[in-house]
């Protein structure tokens, strides 16, 4: 696996409103989980992984660049670590980086290392609609802090074409929503799937071992 995004891409413009509500995802679905240690893979600007150690939890990081400095550097689909070594492993926005026939590959991998849990998040190839309602006393009638109206046109005719990061998307021609779950079925039960407000590119599973 070649390293397909420089240092500076996780500088300047990077961050936004709507990236780091999936930050809060990304650390919410951990810290749900109630657990102790992890392994990120991907580590990003580390928001997520400086975030968790704040609430306790010891994270190991590991990313294919290493001029990002992870504590190791390795392929996702060959990690240099032993069976069930840690409570959870996440790796968010990373497996498109991955032909798509490598995703069980890698998958097997976090399967492996992973004790119980496994979350990952993955971009999604459509055309999205959304609108946010919030008014006064939303929350005192109907205990919502908004009304989320969404809806998804996902590219299922579309084959998506590796564009120096992406080899495939969710969604896709080939990499529909149902395929995807067969393949994360064969190892693990899934817990949770999820949408961030305001930021439908980013898709969530929270997956524990079978």
């Amino acid at each position: 696996m070649k390293k397909q995004v420089s240092k500076q891409h996780y500088c300047n413009d990077y961050d936004s409103a709507e990236r780091f509500i999936s930050y809060f995802y990304q650390c919410k679905l951990i810290l749900d989980l109630n657990v102790k240690n992890g392994l990120e893979i991907g580590i990003g600007n580390r928001l997520t992984s400086n975030y968790l150690k704040n609430f306790g939890m010891k994270i190991i990081t590991c990313d294919i660049d290493k001029e990002l400095k992870p504590d190791h550097t390795a392929d996702i689909r060959k990690l240099p670590f032993g069976n069930n070594k840690f409570d959870i492993v996440y790796a968010y926005q990373v497996l498109e980086h991955l032909p798509f026939e490598d995703f069980e590959i890698a998958l097997s991998e976090l399967y492996r290392v992973s004790k119980k849990y496994v979350v990952i998040s993955l971009p999604v190839s459509a055309t999205n609609f959304e609108f946010i309602l919030k008014f006064p006393l939303l929350n005192k009638i109907f205990h919502k802090n908004y009304f989320d109206l969404f809806f998804r046109i996902p590219y299922f005719f579309r084959k998506h074409k590796f564009d120096g990061q992406h080899y495939w998307e969710l969604g896709s021609k080939g990499c529909s929503f149902n395929n995807v779950r067969k393949k994360l079925n064969k190892k693990f039960k899934i817990l949770k799937e999820l949408r961030p407000v305001l930021n439908s590119y980013h898709y969530f599973f929270v997956l524990e071992k079978l």
